[in-house]
């Protein structure tokens, strides 16, 4: 079984692997564009959750958010917004009150509703946060938090997360990510991890999208 581990290869890549990376951000064997077999198969969902992972599908690769005659921003947290209109869910309406851009607006709307919380196996329907995942103000350090946000559609036995997400080069994706082998880009032909941080062409330390998982937001609880 073929496993590439950046700890133990010290962030070590072979030049094709690197170049298919950086060409595609996220273009490895197993990256699918349809929602896992098991996405809307379990038993302890609620209505919503089911609602929010069909929203999912729904708008993955559109290039127009419109939900119930609402047009919504193509970035992060215009996806979130729409998946979750689709669900009956307004995420839009409660963000006025909170400061900051438009991820850092969703995380405290939850936040102050102690709906914030962290998991290495989080629920269809949660909200991903991510810190890093690009120099917002360009200062070359690592201190730019609530920079991306995602949503769980479903989650592998081997703990594996697949989120939909805007990807700025892409569009309306599906991506993965595993919080138990955050090190670990693909585990024989299956991709454990997408890349995250390839804003400017580059490969850091830190720059799947485990490595940039600051925590999770169960807003699917907003509509019970």
């Amino acid at each position: 079984m073929m496993r590439i581990d950046f700890r133990a290869t010290s962030g070590l890549i072979t030049l094709g692997l690197l170049f298919l990376i950086l060409s595609g951000c996220v273009s490895l064997p197993g990256n699918e564009e349809v929602l896992p077999a098991s996405a809307l198969k379990g038993d302890n969902l609620t209505k919503t959750q089911i609602q929010l992972v069909e929203g999912a599908q729904k708008v993955l690769g559109a290039r127009r958010l419109d939900i119930g005659g609402r047009v919504y921003p193509l970035d992060c947290t215009g996806t979130i917004m729409a998946i979750y209109a689709y669900a009956g869910i307004d995420l839009q309406s409660p963000l006025t009150q909170f400061s900051g851009n438009g991820v850092t607006r969703l995380y405290r709307y939850l936040e102050s509703l102690d709906l914030i919380y962290s998991s290495e196996l989080p629920l269809p329907g949660d909200l991903v946060f991510w810190d890093n995942t690009y120099d917002r103000n360009n200062d070359g350090k690592w201190n730019d938090t609530l920079t991306h946000v995602g949503m769980v559609v479903a989650v592998d036995n081997d703990g594996t997360v697949h989120y939909v997400h805007h990807n700025y080069r892409k569009g309306i994706v599906l991506a993965r990510m595993n919080l138990l082998q955050p090190d670990t880009l693909t585990e024989g032909n299956k991709q454990l991890n997408s890349a995250m941080r390839m804003r400017d062409g580059k490969v850091y330390p830190r720059w799947l999208s485990s490595h940039l998982y600051r925590e999770l937001g169960k807003g699917w609880e907003l509509k019970s």
